[in-house]
Parts: C-alpha cells; structure tokens; sequence
C-alpha cells in the first residue's frame, strides 16, 4: 500500500497556473488527468483574492464532467496542503470518471453566494480561456 495521498485539483492549482508551485514546493507528483463523473457544478467564485472555482457535488446525471489532475503527496505534505485551504473550500472525496474517488476540493454551499455557475465550461482552463477570448 502507497503511504501517498491522491488530490485532485480543479482550479488556480493545475499545472501551471496560479497556485500550483505550493504542490510542487510539497513535492507532490502529477499522477493522471482525468474528470470527474457527472456529478458536480462549477463555479467561478465571486471576492477571492486568487481567482478560483468551487466544485459542488449535486447527484449522478445532474452535473456534468469537469476537468481535473490528479497529484500525489505524502501525508504529511498533504496534512500541511489541507491546513492552508480558505473558506469556503474545503477537502472531500471527489468521484472521478475512471471510478477512482481521492481527495479533492469542494465548496461550502454559502460560498455559491454571488458566484457564476460555469459548469459549462468543463473545466477551469476552458473558462479562463474564454475571459481571454481564446477558444479551449
């Protein structure tokens, strides 16, 4: 059994964005990309410091997929990771398309107040895309 804990990311830390140097300063390691199941919503949410989306989980067949990167940390680097997260985030069990179900980032539904629901989307990067003008 692997002493590695699986995170999957939705938001400012994917590869290359915003956030992603605090996975790698944990020495977490990009493990697959791959969605979730058709389970969740995604939105963009409103008064944050760091751009970034919140995952709901609303029920098989009333979302849709959304795009993630799955990382590994050892526990201890996921126990420091954890402590970090701002409201109204938080860390639960996401389940993903390839029928795996590690840790992951959802939102509190108070931090739905005054967010833009961009399920649509598919994903973080096709959003912010799409405030650039560029197609994903």
């Amino acid at each position: 059994m692997s002493d590695r804990i699986e995170l999957a990311v939705v938001g400012a830390h994917l590869s290359g964005l915003q956030l992603n140097g605090q996975l790698i300063a944990l020495a977490a390691i990009l493990c697959r990309n791959v969605p979730t199941t058709r389970s969740y919503r995604l939105y963009a949410l409103a008064g944050e410091a760091v751009s970034r989306p919140g995952v709901l989980r609303v029920g098989e067949g009333a979302g849709e997929e959304i795009e993630t990167e799955v990382w590994t940390l050892d526990a201890a680097s996921f126990g420091r990771f954890v402590t970090a997260i701002p409201l109204p985030l938080s860390i639960g069990t996401l389940l993903l398309a390839d029928r795996s179900a590690p840790k992951g980032f959802l939102v509190e539904p108070e931090g739905l107040l005054h967010a833009t629901d961009i399920t649509h989307f598919g994903g973080w990067r096709a959003y912010l895309a799409s405030l650039r003008g560029e197609s994903a």
